[in-house]
């Protein structure tokens, strides 16, 4: 479906919805566009100044770099709440270590970093998941090998 002329027909019929939000600022929008095209051009482009000072930043570091980068800084905050839980609880190393995991993990989904994309995001909070279901395994595996 065109997005230029399904717009102009909900502006003509004074539509209180119109497709105007969609648009990019400083984005032209050919005749020929569909509403898809649209969406995909507003939801791909980068949000604010530091993801793009990041992205061309990053084109000229090698990727092995990056991922050092990355993994330290993920390991940074990961680090940071394994710190502060066991200083500030009386936790086990292995129970403040998976909810340090998870938290940085989570704070590193959110944040900028050097390798763009959501992949290295999802594997970092895919290891948290996969490092607290194995903690839960081998705590019920022990369990039922005792009792």
């Amino acid at each position: 479906m065109p997005f230029r002329a399904t717009n102009d027909a909900l502006h003509e019929q004074n539509s209180p919805i119109t497709l105007d939000f969609l648009i990019p600022g400083g984005t032209h929008i050919g005749d020929k566009v569909t509403i898809g095209q649209v969406i995909k051009i507003r939801f791909e482009k980068p949000k604010g100044r530091m993801n793009n000072f990041i992205k061309k930043a990053s084109e000229h570091i090698p990727f092995k770099y990056r991922f050092l980068g990355t993994l330290g800084l993920y390991l940074f905050w990961t680090f940071l709440f394994l710190i502060f839980l066991r200083i500030f609880t009386w936790m086990r190393y292995v129970v403040a270590l998976t909810i340090s995991f998870f938290t940085g993990s989570l704070v590193y989904f959110f944040m900028p970093d050097l390798v763009l994309g959501r992949i290295d995001d999802v594997v970092f909070l895919g290891w948290a998941i996969a490092f607290a279901g194995a903690g839960w395994w081998y705590a019920k595996r022990k369990r039922l090998h005792y009792h």
